[in-house]
């Protein structure tokens, strides 16, 4: 399991117990940033001190980790991959905080991502999703060099919303 991937800017590294305020306040308690996303907004600080613990233990079973700035080692957002299938992975959720977009870190985060894919775990195919109406994510995927596989509606579990996911692929050596 990766512990840690570095970019330019940004250190991708497993969530620790002094990460709670800055995840809750940049990332976990925004609804807006909620709304494109398939996780429910935390509320309280009960539910984030729940939450992080939650997040610890999957992110040590997974390759999954918090998108911190280097300089400052804030906690920013999170981001992770997965294996689908033999061969081919797609991220798990790459998410921002708003005050942290528009400033090239999902691209660093996606290629970053990429990179540990297509080298290191030898995945032969990369998969990364976005809801269609999210165009800015969908902008950094196509960035890359992915190319557009497909559309699927799908609901989102804990609120029922009905949404279309625009998935992307990007094969290995392109």
């Amino acid at each position: 399991m990766y512990e840690r991937l570095e970019t330019e800017h940004l250190t991708l590294r497993k969530a620790a117990p002094g990460d709670l305020h800055s995840i809750w306040e940049n990332v976990w308690k925004n609804e807006r940033i909620a709304e494109m996303m398939l996780w429910q907004p935390t509320r309280t600080l009960e539910e984030a001190e729940d939450r992080l613990a939650r997040t610890i233990a999957y992110q040590q079973a997974y390759h999954a980790w918090f998108i911190c700035l280097k300089e400052t080692d804030e906690a920013i957002g999170f981001a992770g991959v997965r294996e689908d299938r033999p061969g081919t992975w797609g991220e798990s959720g790459i998410c921002l905080a708003e005050a942290h977009q528009n400033r090239g870190y999902g691209k660093e985060v996606l290629r970053a991502l990429v990179e540990l894919v297509f080298t290191e775990l030898g995945g032969r195919r990369f998969l990364a999703s976005c809801f269609h109406e999210n165009a800015r994510s969908a902008a950094v995927i196509r960035s890359l060099g992915f190319r557009f596989a497909g559309s699927r509606e799908e609901e989102r579990k804990w609120d029922g919303r009905r949404y279309v996911s625009d998935c992307y692929e990007l094969l290995r050596g392109e």
